[in-house]
C-alpha cells in the first residue's frame, strides 16, 4: 500500500512541472488558413496506420498557427522526446549566431581551436578542415560510430583519426563533425551550445523545458542528445520559416537561415544537404531529420511547418509523401468556409483543459484481465539472466503492478492499465536503441516515464511498455513455468526478438 501511495505522489509531482510551455502557440481551425480539417485528419490516420511505426506526436502549422496536433496515448504534449540527429540543426543555428557576433568564421580551420589536442603529426588534410566543411559533412574523416562508445577524449581521438578524402570534397554523414562544431561554439563563447541557445533563442521562444546530453569532456554532444517537447520543435521550425525573426526580433541572422536551407552538397542517394539540414521531396521544403523518424519539416512555399516524433523502421520518404499528398492538395492561400469536420478533428486532439480520457491512442493490449493461477506469483521476485534490456529483477505485485530493477539496482514500480495506458515514473534508464555511448544520459537523470498496458492471452501475460520521454517501447510475452520465467521481448526499434529466462528467488 505504501508503494502505491508513493507511486501516485511521484506521478502527480512530475506532471506539475511539465505543463509550463505547452499550448503556447496560437491555435486555429485548418479552414481559417486555407486547409480542410478532413485533410489534417487524413494525415493523422495515415501516420497512425503506417506499418512498423509508433507515432508519438504530430503538429501541423500554417501561417504561424497550429491547425492540427496529436499525441496518441500514452504520449502527451508535455512530455519531452529525444531527437537524435534533429539536434544537429540546432547546432547549426548556434554556429550562425556565433559567426554574426564575430566569434568565428566559416573559413576558420578546425585545428586552430584545439592546438593542445592535435596529434604529433598534423597532416595537410587535417590542417585544411574548416568550420564550413564540418557544417556540410565534408570533413574528410573516416566515419567511426564506435569511437564515442569507448573514448573519453573525443576531440583528441578524432583529430588523430584517419582521413579518406580532401576536406570540402566528399559528403560523409558523421555525427562527430557536429560534435566538433559544438566544441568550437563552446570554445569561442565560453558556454555550451545549450546554454548559448538558451540565452540567444530558447528563452525568447519560451522554451525552458529542454535538456541536452554532455560528452565525457562536458561538451554538448551536438549531433544527438537533445530532449525537447514537440511544441518547442514547432516553435523552432516556425523561427526558421520566418528566417530567424521572432516577434520583431532577429534571433538568427536571416542570411544564415537562408544558408542553412541552401543545397551545398548532396548524399550518395542524391538528397541535398545544407548546413545540418536536408532537402525534402517537395519544392522549397527542408527538414531537421533524426533517427527513427524525428522531423521538423519547413515548407516556405506553403508557409507550413510539420513536426513528427515517432519510432519507425520504415522508409520515411514514403511517410513524408503522406504529408504532401494529404495536406497540400487543394491548399488555398485564402481562408475556407467553416466546416463540420473541424469539430470531429477537435474531438481527436488534445485541447485545454486536458480531457480525462485519451482522444487518440496507440494500440493497447487485448486479452483477459486476469488469470487465476497467476496469483501464486504475486510478491515473488525473479532473477533474470543477463539481457539487452539491462534488467536484473522482475517482481509481480499484482496483475497491474510490475517492479523492475536494472543491473545498477535502480528500481521502478510500473502501474499497468487494462485496455488503457497508465504512466509511471521510474528510476531506471530507457531502452537504448544505439551503442552504449560513454556517459550516455549525462546529465539527464531519472525519473523517466513509462506508459504501460497489459492483458492475459491463454497462458501468456502480455505487457507493453512505452518510454514516453524517449522513443523506445518493448512488448513482453511472459510465461510462468513453475519457478521459472520465459520472456520473449520485442523492441520497437529492433526486428529480432530477445529471449530472456528468469528464476524465482
Amino acid at each position: 500500500m505504501r508503494k502505491r501511495l508513493l507511486f501516485g505522489m511521484l506521478v502527480a509531482l512530475s506532471s506539475l512541472t511539465l505543463t509550463a510551455q505547452i499550448y503556447d502557440l496560437p491555435r486555429t481551425s485548418p479552414e481559417a488558413v486555407g486547409l480542410r480539417s478532413s485533410q489534417v485528419e487524413a494525415l493523422f490516420d495515415s501516420l497512425l496506420a503506417y506499418p512498423r511505426t509508433e507515432i508519438h506526436s504530430c503538429i501541423v502549422m500554417r501561417h504561424g498557427k497550429v491547425v492540427g496536433e496529436m499525441y496518441p496515448a500514452p504520449f502527451r504534449a508535455e512530455y519531452p522526446h529525444t531527437q537524435f540527429s534533429c539536434s544537429k540543426t540546432f547546432v547549426a543555428a548556434a554556429v550562425g549566431i556565433a559567426i554574426s557576433e564575430k566569434k568565428l568564421r566559416l573559413r576558420d580551420h578546425l585545428v586552430s581551436f584545439f592546438p593542445d589536442k592535435l596529434p604529433n603529426i598534423v597532416s595537410w588534410r587535417l590542417k585544411s578542415i574548416t568550420v564550413e566543411d564540418l557544417l556540410t559533412m565534408r570533413s574528410g574523416f573516416v566515419v567511426d560510430t564506435k569511437m564515442r562508445t569507448v573514448s573519453r577524449q573525443w576531440i583528441r581521438d578524432y583529430l588523430a583519426h584517419p582521413m579518406n578524402a580532401d576536406p570540402g570534397k566528399r559528403f560523409q554523414y558523421d555525427s562527430i563533425d557536429t560534435y566538433l562544431l559544438s566544441a568550437i561554439v563552446q570554445k569561442v563563447t565560453g558556454m555550451t551550445v545549450l546554454e548559448y541557445l538558451q540565452q540567444k533563442v530558447f528563452n525568447k521562444l519560451n522554451i525552458r523545458q529542454v535538456q541536452w546530453e554532455l560528452s565525457p569532456e562536458n561538451i554538448t554532444t551536438g549531433g544527438w542528445g537533445l530532449y525537447i517537447q514537440s511544441e518547442s520543435l514547432a516553435k523552432f521550425g516556425q523561427l526558421l520559416l520566418q528566417r530567424g525573426q521572432w516577434r520583431g526580433e532577429q534571433l538568427i541572422p536571416a542570411a544564415w537561415v537562408d544558408a542553412m536551407m541552401t543545397r551545398h552538397t548532396q548524399s550518395d542517394s542524391g538528397s541535398g544537404y545544407g548546413y545540418q539540414m536536408w532537402t525534402c521531396g517537395y519544392p522549397t521544403a527542408w527538414q531537421a531529420n533524426g533517427a527513427y523518424g524525428q522531423f521538423i519539416i519547413v515548407v516556405p512555399q506553403q508557409d507550413v511547418v510539420v513536426v513528427i516524433t515517432q519510432c519507425t523502421l520504415n522508409d520515411t520518404g514514403r511517410e513524408q509523401a503522406y504529408v504532401w499528398k494529404t495536406l497540400f492538395k487543394g491548399m488555398q492561400k485564402q481562408s475556407l468556409p467553416p466546416s463540420d469536420s473541424w469539430q470531429q478533428l477537435k474531438s481527436r486532439q488534445w485541447t485545454l483543459p486536458l480531457p480525462e480520457g485519451d482522444s487518440l491512442s496507440l494500440p493497447d493490449i487485448s486479452g483477459a484481465r486476469s488469470k487465476e493461477t497467476a496469483e501464486s506469483y504475486y510478491d515473488k521476485t525473479f532473477r533474470l539472466q543477463k539481457n539487452p534490456l539491462g534488467w536484473s529483477l522482475l517482481r509481480f505485485e499484482a496483475d497491474s503492478l510490475l517492479e523492475i530493477t536494472d543491473t545498477a539496482q535502480r528500481v521502478g514500480l510500473v502501474e499497468m492499465g487494462y485496455r488503457r495506458w497508465k504512466t509511471s515514473s521510474v528510476k531506471f534508464y530507457p531502452l537504448n536503441a544505439r551503442y552504449a555511448v560513454v556517459k550516455q544520459f549525462n546529465p539527464i537523470r531519472p525519473p523517466f516515464r513509462v506508459g504501460a498496458a497489459y492483458a492475459w492471452k491463454d497462458d501468456e501475460m502480455l505487457v507493453k511498455l512505452h518510454f514516453v520521454d524517449w522513443m523506445g517501447s518493448v512488448l513482453l510475452r511472459i510465461r510462468f513455468l513453475g519457478d521459472q520465467l520465459d520472456i520473449v521481448a520485442k523492441e520497437n526499434y529492433q526486428n529480432k526478438p530477445i529471449r530472456i529466462s528468469g528464476t524465482m528467488m
